[in-house]
């Protein structure tokens, strides 16, 4: 999805690491790969993200394949249990190549079977069957990765990977599951599965990174509470001492000092965390978060449109790129962008209908495309599934003061506070909050605000 207050050229031989960490655009012409979720075999329930995260394991990996561009996970898991032949979804993805998989288990081991198809030709290129105990996941994921890169005959950047309990991994797994439904349940569930997770496998530093996020979207977007804060900021640090390379861990620290307040040095952090890992979607989205609270909407847009590019599927970011675009009176752009989130909620609400933030996020954008009534009866849905949630409070009073009911939008804003959401920053810069702004009420609220 191109920017458009943000110019994009490719890239060309010279660039600084800096310089190319503008232009993720250049990845585009490189060679493409998708990764399908493994298949678990027999299918058992609730047993489904074992194959995921194993293949979520090698499409990390594979990002580290010098030359190769990965399509990110979110888009390319879509497909699973779809139907489609992989050389079929990779013509809908419009990728090179085409990496799935099935995973057997049996008594206390497990087979994993691969195969990488390139889509024009719809040969097979590489194969592999490989039967392990759960303790050597990660060698054999190595192997797995090393394989594929060299049938593809691209170079593998080496990269010490922890051997983990598969039961820490699994919580991780299913901590990772809850930590993206962005909401104070699935932040609670979250932390959860990632303290269960380090009781197991004390030194696992994506855990503390995944815990660290916990706390600081907790205290950001929830409660103001300064242990969360300061939980951020310890877990942080102890994922970037245990692995300093870990795109995971500078983008868990960039979100820790966000919200400790210190605007530099988190986006040196999330600079660092994409030049890692240009397809790390959560670095990329956070990253526009803070631009936004920050002031400097050009920059929220550049990532709020990146991280939508990461994740074709995602409603988040691309409907509050149509936000951005509102507060600064590009209106042409607001409603494109309204249109295409509102189409992926639609799609998205199709499968889970109970998805809060699709709803809310969803009733904004049907408000602000005219559609009033239908995005009212939206957001009182929305309100009906978790009625004190302060992120959907506050949102709520955005759609009503979109709406042109300022009463209500400032009865909602003002329980959204009290519930924790406090970030003076976004309340000032929200352009949907743009019509509350000469009232006392809305004055005095931001008066009560901390930032």
């Amino acid at each position: 999805m191109p920017l458009r207050l943000v110019k994009s050229h490719p890239m060309k031989p010279g660039l600084t690491a800096k310089e190319a960490l503008r232009h993720p655009k250049s990845r585009l012409h490189q060679p493409s790969l998708a990764v399908l979720p493994f298949r678990n075999l027999p299918q058992k329930e609730d047993e489904g993200h074992v194959g995921e995260g194993i293949a979520e394991e090698v499409l990390l990996a594979l990002n580290r394949v010098e030359g190769l561009r990965v399509i990110s996970r979110t888009t390319s898991f879509l497909y699973g249990g779809s139907g489609l032949s992989p050389v079929e979804v990779g013509r809908r993805l419009g990728v090179h190549f085409v990496l799935s998989g099935e995973l057997l288990e049996s008594g206390g081991s497990r087979t994993l079977s691969t195969e990488l198809v390139e889509v024009p030709s719809e040969l097979v290129l590489w194969s592999r069957t490989c039967t392990f105990q759960p303790k050597d996941l990660f060698e054999t994921v190595g192997d797995v990765t090393k394989g594929i890169a060299e049938a593809l005959h691209l170079t593998l950047t080496p990269r010490s990977k922890q051997a983990l309990d598969p039961q820490a991994y699994d919580y991780y797994l299913r901590g990772r599951q809850y930590y993206f439904r962005f909401n104070r349940q699935g932040m609670g569930f979250a932390a959860q599965m990632f303290r269960r997770a380090l009781d197991v496998s004390p030194e696992y530093a994506s855990a503390w990174a995944g815990l660290a996020n916990c706390a600081a979207y907790s205290y950001i977007y929830i409660e103001r509470a300064e242990p969360q804060r300061q939980l951020a900021e310890s877990c942080s640090l102890k994922a970037l001492e245990l692995d300093p390379d870990l795109a995971e861990a500078h983008a868990s620290r960039g979100l820790a000092l966000s919200a400790a307040g210190l605007p530099e040095e988190a986006e040196e952090a999330f600079e660092t965390a994409l030049r890692l890992d240009p397809n790390l979607y959560e670095a990329a989205y956070f990253y526009a978060r803070h631009c936004f609270a920050a002031g400097k909407a050009e920059r929220a847009i550049e990532y709020f449109e990146w991280a939508a590019a990461l994740r074709p599927e995602d409603f988040q970011a691309i409907l509050l790129v149509a936000q951005v675009y509102h507060s600064l009176g590009v209106e042409d752009e607001a409603e494109r962008a309204r249109k295409a989130g509102l189409a992926l909620v639609e799609a998205r609400l199709q499968h889970a209908p109970d998805d809060v933030r699709a709803r809310y996020l969803g009733a904004n954008a049907l408000v602000a495309l005219g559609e009033r009534d239908k995005g009212l009866a939206w957001a009182r849905m929305a309100r009906e599934m978790d009625p004190e949630d302060p992120m959907l409070l506050y949102n709520l009073g955005c759609i009503h003061a979109l709406a042109g009911d300022p009463d209500e939008a400032l009865d909602c804003l003002e329980k959204a506070a009290a519930g924790g959401l406090s970030q003076k920053d976004w309340f000032q810069h929200d352009g949907d909050l743009d019509a509350l702004r000469a009232l006392p009420r809305f004055q005095s609220l931001i008066e009560a605000l901390t930032k």
